[in-house]
């Protein structure tokens, strides 16, 4: 059954298109054992940072079309591989098979220039881990300055990246202590569902939208789009006071 942040897409227009497109070229054979194929899976699978992702959801490079008692395996497959993971990785569970929730990993959420950075610093020690869109833009085009240029051509790559941290830090690998994941993300009901995939804490910025516009009026990194960031700051208030009435998550 499809998670609540994926049910737009699976519901939507390109979805049914590229289902029955990829079913079509496959002649409605499972590519698993030979059978009537009525499935078509994602391989690497939709979770809520990459559910608006035409490269990961509507790419038949990463879709397979299977028959449903081999879709049942694939993820039969996949959720044991995990468990054990999670058992080598130091998880632990509950007496009913549930996985007890691990305050190690911090999903820290905010307008522009509402300390989500500064927040991080003031709390990270030597052994964690900083996951920082702007950050990883910035790392791979080489800029080591201001991180608030435009990353716009390499952003695909950067989010990229980004999931395969996310991947990292769901299965508890490394030897990290703690981790920090910095984002922008204004809908509490994606706050949750993302905070629930990395089974994180989130930490929520109390900084009000008037603070937001003096920082970044004051912040001469941002000078070069400051009515861009004015602009986002705003929309990100707006969205999260739109979306807290149904899902409110309280600041920490």
């Amino acid at each position: 059954m499809a998670k609540d942040y994926a049910r737009p897409f699976y519901d939507s227009k390109e979805w049914r298109k590229t289902r029955e497109a990829y079913l079509q070229s496959q002649h409605y054979i499972c590519e698993r054992c030979g059978g009537a194929a009525s499935v078509v899976h994602h391989i690497r699978y939709i979770k809520p940072w990459n559910v608006n992702d035409p490269d990961i959801t509507l790419n038949w490079d990463n879709l397979k079309a299977v028959c449903e008692k081999c879709h049942a395996e694939e993820h039969s497959q996949d959720m044991k591989a995990r468990g054990q993971a999670a058992r080598l990785n130091g998880i632990a569970f509950d007496d009913e098979g549930n996985v007890i929730k691990q305050a190690n990993v911090f999903l820290v959420c905010g307008s522009p220039a509402s300390g989500k950075t500064t927040y991080v610093a003031q709390h990270k020690s030597g052994n964690d881990l900083v996951v920082d869109l702007d950050y990883l833009c910035a790392a791979l085009n080489g800029e080591t300055g201001n991180v608030h240029l435009n990353h716009a051509p390499i952003l695909s790559v950067a989010l990229e990246v980004r999931e395969l941290l996310y991947q990292i830090i769901q299965a508890r690998r490394g030897r990290w202590e703690r981790a920090f994941v910095i984002t922008t993300i204004a809908d509490t009901r994606e706050m949750k569902a993302i905070a629930d995939e990395l089974r994180a804490e989130v930490v929520l910025m109390p900084t009000t939208l008037e603070e937001c516009i003096r920082r970044i009026q004051s912040d001469e990194s941002r000078a070069h789009n400051r009515k861009l960031n004015e602009k986002l700051a705003a929309e990100w208030f707006e969205k999260y006071d739109a979306s807290r009435r149904s899902d409110e998550i309280p600041p920490h």
